[in-house]
């Protein structure tokens, strides 16, 4: 608060605009829109949106016998089989929600034990052929001996080429004699 003495002559305290101190919080153009962007997020994702989904899909799942009239009880199959096609894989399932999740993002049992044949053959195969490799390092290093599939002959034609550019490079002329022979 500040003192001052007005024409009057009298002496009272007039303070700052609204009795407040000055600026503390800079005002910064790009915090409005990171912070609007935030709240924008906040509020219709996770407010309107997921919460709320998440909520009922929770609520009806562990409690899905409350409402038989959207949910009239846990899914059972009927001893009897009426004629017509069989059920599908997702109708086993116990409640609606895990019936919609297995018919639009899961994988049938069979599907399923299909994939897992492929996964342990495959893996079968790599075991085979990493013990193979394994023996062959073992009799490489037993008998000192090495990959013969990867030799190359040499033919005679390379050897006269070797030695004729050796011969080419030995009496090339270096203009400046940076090399010393």
């Amino acid at each position: 608060m500040q003192c001052k003495i007005l024409p009057n002559k009298k002496i009272f305290l007039v303070s700052q605009a609204r009795l407040e101190h000055g600026r503390v919080f800079r005002k910064r153009p790009g915090d409005l829109v990171t912070s609007r962007l935030k709240d924008i997020f906040h509020f219709y994702i996770l407010g309107i949106g997921l919460f709320p989904v998440l909520c009922t899909i929770l609520y009806t799942h562990i409690r899905y016998d409350m409402v038989p009239v959207l949910f009239p009880g846990p899914c059972e199959l009927s001893e009897e089989l009426k004629d017509g096609p069989p059920p599908h894989y997702w109708q086993y399932e116990r409640t609606y929600i895990r019936q919609w999740w297995a018919k639009h993002f899961g994988v049938s049992d069979i599907e399923h034990h299909e994939r897992q044949l492929a996964y342990n053959v495959r893996a079968a195969v790599l075991a085979k052929w990493r013990r193979v490799n394994q023996r062959v390092k073992h009799l490489e290093s037993e008998l000192w001996d090495y990959k013969g599939w990867t030799y190359q002959p040499v033919s005679a034609a390379w050897v006269d080429y070797g030695k004729w550019d050796a011969q080419r490079m030995k009496n090339q002329y270096e203009s400046y004699r940076h090399c010393t022979y």
